[in-house]
């Protein structure tokens, strides 16, 4: 399915918010942010001075991450900035104008990843880094710039995304990348880009033992991974891989009959150790058969039917569509599969999209590759995470 840093660390300038000011009159500094989770090194300011759990962020102040290190913003609107390891962000100026409920304003992002996430507080600000600069309205995205390129990956909403090749509007599920040659969309993220998405998140996450400051964690509920921050857990799942999680995001406006069928059987624990019966690299990950056996096709269900809900949404890395018979189109049941790269284009408009993976796609590109397998990997669980967070 189609679907920063002085001395070696790289710097992150991290965005501000400032109350509106008297006309003529220049706006005072103020903590426009806290910092939710921080792992590792983390410093701000020319002297270099930690952050730790629970710090303000304030305007024009200069944050640095180091190696294997990250933290999550909550912003003076709630929206949520996440930074990964090795990244330089400079803020110019970022307001947050509450009396108008906007945010305006402009950074420049030298190096390093990101991912942000809109609190759906209207928004009017740039994102420059050296190849491109971004306008965002209000959405989800991830953004790395490296080696002098800028990539720039849409999980909601629009981007518009200028540079000397032009200005295009990228939209949810686009992936474009801008060099100092060239400008063009691809099919999927980098795997530099995904790594990296990955690893900050992991990180953050409190996984592959990482160090983090200030944060506690309780066995009974885990601590909510910062890329689901402002999403709502009613439409989303985890599905437990025993490599790791994966987050998917349903999708009720493309599919409400495909997304209340799929919850459903999840709530019944309906999926939970069923088998990846079809894996093929690049293409799709299919699973869901209750009576697959080792070996076997891969072709049962629960035995009710449920009719299409085709879209335009094309089958970009990510995606997650139902299964059906190839010669009717009303037979979907409780099979689904996972876009894994661009071979899925071909099944866009075909098959119906209902969800797609907003963490953990490493996870699933490292299944092995199986028809009819005899040692099929499977899934532990899969849960609604708002059943988690009660």
């Amino acid at each position: 399915m189609n679907i920063f840093r002085p001395s070696g660390v790289l710097a992150l300038l991290l965005a501000v918010f400032c109350a509106a000011a008297v006309p003529g009159v220049a706006m005072a500094v103020e903590n426009v942010g806290t910092a939710k989770r921080v792992v590792n090194e983390v410093v701000t300011g020319s002297f270099g001075q930690s952050v730790q759990v629970g710090d303000g962020l304030i305007a024009h102040e200069t944050v640095v991450t180091g190696n294997k290190s990250a933290i999550d913003i909550r912003l003076a609107d709630q929206s949520s900035l996440t930074i990964g390891e090795n990244s330089e962000l400079i803020l110019d100026d970022l307001v947050y104008g509450r009396d108008q409920n906007k945010v305006t304003g402009a950074f420049r992002m030298m190096s390093g990843i990101i991912r942000f996430a809109s609190a759906g507080v209207p928004m009017d600000f740039l994102i420059k880094t050296p190849t491109a600069t971004i306008g965002i309205r209000g959405t989800q995205f991830d953004v790395q710039v490296k080696d002098g390129s800028t990539e720039v990956s849409v999980v909601e909403g629009v981007v518009v995304v200028q540079s000397r090749f032009g200005i295009v509007d990228v939209r949810s599920g686009q992936v474009y990348q801008v060099t100092t040659r060239r400008a063009a969309f691809a099919d999927a993220r980098s795997p530099g880009m995904s790594q990296a998405i990955e690893f900050m998140v992991t990180m953050l996450d409190g996984g592959n033992g990482a160090a983090t400051s200030g944060v506690s964690t309780t066995a009974a509920v885990p601590a909510l991974p910062p890329i689901l921050a402002g999403r709502h857990t009613e439409n989303l799942l985890v599905v437990d891989l025993p490599r790791g999680k994966v987050y998917v995001e349903l999708l009720p406006d493309l599919a409400p009959v495909h997304v209340r069928r799929v919850k459903q059987l999840v709530r019944q624990k309906f999926y939970d150790g069923l088998a990846f019966h079809f894996v093929r690299q690049d293409y799709v990950a299919e699973t869901g058969d209750p009576s697959f056996t080792p070996g076997g096709a891969g072709g049962g269900g629960t035995g009710t039917t449920i009719a299409a809900e085709f879209s335009s949404t094309p089958f970009t890395e990510g995606m997650v569509g139902m299964s059906r018979l190839q010669d009717d189109p009303d037979s979907a049941d409780s099979r689904f599969f996972f876009a894994l790269g661009p071979t899925a284009r071909s099944l866009d408009g075909k098959y119906t999209v209902w969800g797609r993976v907003v963490a953990g796609m490493p996870y699933l590109k490292a299944l092995k590759p199986a028809n009819r397998p005899k040692a099929p990997e499977r899934m532990t669980t899969v849960r609604v995470v708002a059943d988690l967070y009660k």
